[in-house]
């Protein structure tokens, strides 16, 4: 037996890619991107004050809560300091295959 074990965070997905029996190339999604309208997210964001809602563009994005700034299109990063005590996180999601 093999285990996989994945962490995520942010917008980057994992995909594993495997041949099928016809030597295909078969690609299988194995995480979701942390957007920040996925309700969990979405949730945690809205508790600590933050704001999710779309613009033009139709990307959900993180705001702060007096302000239309900064708009990030992820609930999970690695140093973002501004927008931190209202819900973004960077603690991985993990998954085990």
């Amino acid at each position: 037996d093999r285990d996989l074990v994945i962490g995520n965070l942010g917008d980057s997905r994992a995909i594993l890619a495997t041949r099928s029996e016809d030597d295909i190339l078969e690609a299988k999604q194995l995480t979701v991107d942390l957007k920040p309208n996925l309700p969990r997210e979405a949730e945690r964001i809205k508790k600590c004050k933050g704001r999710v809602f779309t613009l033009q563009d139709n990307v959900p994005r993180v705001w702060m809560p007096h302000a239309d700034t900064p708009g990030l299109a992820m609930a999970r990063a690695f140093g973002d300091f501004c927008l931190k005590d209202f819900g973004i996180i960077a603690v991985p999601d993990i998954t085990y295959r």
